[in-house]
């Protein structure tokens, strides 16, 4: 992984750089090792971070989606990786059990930060998901790019024509077993907490592709920005339970929302 490869290297670094130093001066070489391990290590971050703004430079984001840019994905996973340790993040997982085997789903969950999606990246790095966003994270430098060739898909919340368009690009994905889609039915980030009015249309994806509809709650993103840097935080991620394809190809999206929203509330 990044992280590791990063953070190994800047040990050895740092501890090679200040060994003719330790034994000169055995009091003050600890305190040297650890100012030079973090600039050495703030540095692989810099150059990992150019590395991926450069590759977005040839990626191509008026193409249409078709497929997921495996080595994109790659890098994807592993800046959410990257950007959760160095936040001091740790993830508690539970639920694993409900995971579908071998199927395509539908990824719902409730939405209290714009790190939120980092969190299921992680668990699910080697399931293939992608996430419908708002379009405005598309036309991000960089960002964009990297959501683009991962099979993310931009919605216009305020045009209900071209939501649609991304409605069925999703469920297309899913159909065709490129990926999983992730979604936030709530539509905005809930600045208190509390679970927002689900969007029934987002729904719609699972109906049109058949596939279960796997039901998550995360909490503790919200405290991530508010918490000193030094101190650890603890984001909990639990899948509730899953709304298998049968109950989805049978009933209507209002009846499948009301669901997911009563096991996500439970």
């Amino acid at each position: 992984m990044v992280y590791y490869l990063i953070f190994s290297i800047s040990l050895f670094m740092a501890f090679s750089a200040v060994s003719v130093y330790g034994i000169i001066d055995r009091w003050f070489w600890p305190w040297i090792a650890l100012l030079a391990f973090l600039g050495i290590f703030a540095l692989g971050i810099a150059f990992y971070l150019l590395y991926c703004a450069v590759l977005s430079l040839f990626v191509d984001k008026e193409k249409p989606i078709t497929h997921q840019n495996r080595y994109f994905y790659h890098l994807l996973c592993q800046t959410a990786f990257l950007l959760l340790r160095v936040l001091r993040v740790k993830v508690h997982f539970e639920g694993k059990e409900f995971i579908p085997k071998n199927s395509k789903f539908l990824l719902v969950c409730n939405h209290l930060c714009w790190m939120d999606p980092a969190v299921p990246l992680l668990i699910f790095k080697s399931r293939r998901i992608a996430f419908v966003s708002k379009k405005e994270t598309h036309s991000w430098p960089v960002a964009g790019s990297f959501l683009h060739e991962t099979a993310c898909l931009p919605i216009d919340r305020e045009n209900n024509r071209e939501a649609l368009k991304t409605i069925n690009s999703a469920a297309e994905l899913i159909e065709k077993g490129i990926c999983s889609i992730g979604i936030f039915p709530e539509g905005w980030v809930s600045q208190s907490g509390e679970l927002l009015e689900f969007r029934p249309g987002a729904f719609r994806i699972a109906k049109k592709a058949g596939c279960p509809v796997v039901v998550c709650h995360i909490s503790g993103t919200e405290k991530i920005s508010k918490t000193p840097i030094w101190k650890k935080r603890n984001v909990y991620f639990e899948i509730k339970g899953v709304i298998p394809e049968e109950y989805v190809l049978e009933h209507k999206t209002a009846e499948i929302s009301e669901l997911a929203r009563e096991i996500m509330t439970k």
